[in-house]
């Protein structure tokens, strides 16, 4: 069951764009916040049989221009006030065996792929300020945006990247109202990186519904509020910051 705050319909009147949102941490967020009111857009690479109640699902492949263009056009239209950026890809592997074509998966989707939203939803969003309203923006990075590891060399760049992306957009976007927050999960039990949830391996890690609930805590603060930034760690992960 998802969990709901307080107010039963706190984001009742909110349509949110997420992208990544056929599993996994995306499917996740689209459930919790279409259970406590919001009207959800959700965009994925393959959308299937998707139905969540209060969600649409859209194709979408955040590593091409058209395709981003699109979802930003069709969730505009249906006048999305916050973007979840969440859409992305993993990789482990020795720095010496990353090949050109593993880096441009890895960077296109992202890297690019917040790229390439910040570029089409920006001047919705900054429309939206001049006739008063609010917008949000809250992307899915990782703890590790700020370390590294061994074999992490590729995929932390990208949440690196992520992570400057974030705080570029916050500096810029606070002078239009836009309020702009990084999630930075540990590890969770997902299909992330080629793995099988439910593992017994696994059974210690963040659920998806723990980092949307990260997702939920953001964007229904108060409109004095800026949650900037919120790192969570499953207790059996080492601390880590």
């Amino acid at each position: 069951m998802n969990a709901v705050i307080s107010n039963p319909s706190p984001l009742k009147g909110r349509v949110v764009a997420v992208t990544g949102a056929s599993r996994g941490i995306g499917l996740g967020i689209v459930e919790l916040l279409a259970a406590n009111g919001a009207h959800v857009i959700g965009g994925a690479r393959s959308i299937g049989d998707l139905h969540v109640e209060g969600a649409t699902f859209v194709p979408l492949d955040v590593s091409l221009e058209a395709s981003t263009l699109e979802f930003a056009n069709t969730a505009i239209a249906a006048g999305a006030d916050t973007l979840i950026n969440n859409a992305g890809v993993g990789s482990r592997s020795s720095l010496d065996d990353i090949s050109v074509e593993e880096y441009r998966r890895v960077m296109d989707t992202n890297v690019l792929g917040y790229l390439l939203t910040g570029k089409f939803f920006l001047p919705h969003f900054r429309r939206r300020h001049a006739a008063g309203l609010r917008s949000q923006v809250v992307n899915i990075t990782s703890d590790v945006s700020n370390r590294t590891f061994a074999g992490g060399a590729l995929y932390t760049a990208s949440k690196f990247a992520q992570r400057a992306l974030t705080q570029a957009l916050a500096y810029s976007g606070e002078h239009f109202g836009l309020r702009v927050t990084e999630v930075r999960p540990g590890l969770t039990d997902t299909y992330f990186n080629g793995q099988t949830p439910g593992a017994p391996e696994r059974a210690h890690d963040l659920r998806p519904a723990d980092v949307a609930q990260a997702v939920l805590y953001a964007v229904s603060a108060p409109p004095h509020v800026r949650v900037d930034e919120v790192l969570v760690h499953p207790t059996s992960q080492d601390v880590v910051f």
